[in-house]
């Protein structure tokens, strides 16, 4: 899922231009792109007296409220990474944030706000979509096995095999507090040599790997892997091969050890 974060200074033209911006993505990616917005001290009014609006206030932790063409859900949570592993789980391929100009994404600006990781600074709608390939990509497992599943015929498929790899904090007496992988263009170059050998083997329909880039802490999730193939053993050969080289070319000697 790539993310499309725009930002600015209030009343300089985010959402009129997020708009525009759906008008064209949403003919192209139907059903395939979600916006969250920052609301900041504006708070979302839930109808007072509504049965879903009570069952909220009764504590159910999610409410879903569907009508003849919309579904409305209310959370009981204003973490952001809950919403946008929601929309990837979903099978979203892209999520514009509105606001949140924190947030360690790259950035559309639009205004003069001074912000890092700035790509775009008031762009035109072309100039966003010629440059979808140089936004952050986000992942979580289902988000990766989902999007595959929709690359690929699944006709011939009989197993769909996934792997979630994560930091491991104690490994015998040596403690990991965190893992640094900073070097994108290699990951990515390393992760796309390693899917093209796993095309290759037969029995093997469909491949996605994903690596979270930066520092990850104990516990965090460091890879997606997701495999389909014909039959559970080659879908089952091909994973341990291509864990086993990512980790013997990348993790055992990237790897940034801090007691």
């Amino acid at each position: 899922m790539k993310i499309i974060h725009i930002t600015g200074h209030s009343n300089s033209g985010k959402t009129t231009f997020i708009h525009k911006l759906l008008d064209r993505m949403c003919a192209e990616y139907p059903d395939k792109i979600g916006v969250i917005k920052h609301m900041g001290h504006h708070c979302f009014e839930l109808a007072p007296g509504k049965d879903t609006t009570t069952h909220f206030e009764h504590n159910a932790y999610a409410v879903a409220g569907i009508d003849s063409s919309k579904t409305v859900i209310a959370v009981h949570s204003d973490d952001f990474k809950t919403i946008l592993d929601g929309f990837c789980d979903a099978g979203l391929q892209f999520t514009i944030i509105e606001g949140f100009k924190d947030l360690g994404f790259s950035k559309v600006v639009m205004g003069e706000l001074d912000a890092e990781k700035c790509i775009l600074q008031n762009p035109t709608v072309d100039d966003v979509i010629d440059s979808l390939d140089r936004f952050d990509d986000y992942y979580t497992m289902q988000g990766v096995v989902k999007e595959l599943k929709s690359q690929v015929n699944l006709d011939n498929a009989g197993a769909v095999l996934s792997f979630n790899g994560i930091v491991r904090k104690c490994t015998g007496s040596e403690m990991t507090e965190y893992l640094e992988f900073n070097d994108g263009e290699y990951i990515d170059g390393l992760l796309a040599e390693i899917e093209e050998k796993a095309r290759k083997v037969p029995g093997i329909i469909g491949v996605k790997f994903y690596h979270t880039k930066g520092r990850i802490y104990a516990g965090g999730d460091l890879t997606y892997f997701a495999i389909i193939a014909a039959h559970r053993q080659e879908a089952f050969a091909a994973m341990a091969d291509a864990i086993d080289e990512l980790k013997a070319r990348l993790h055992d000697v990237g790897k940034e050890l801090a007691a």
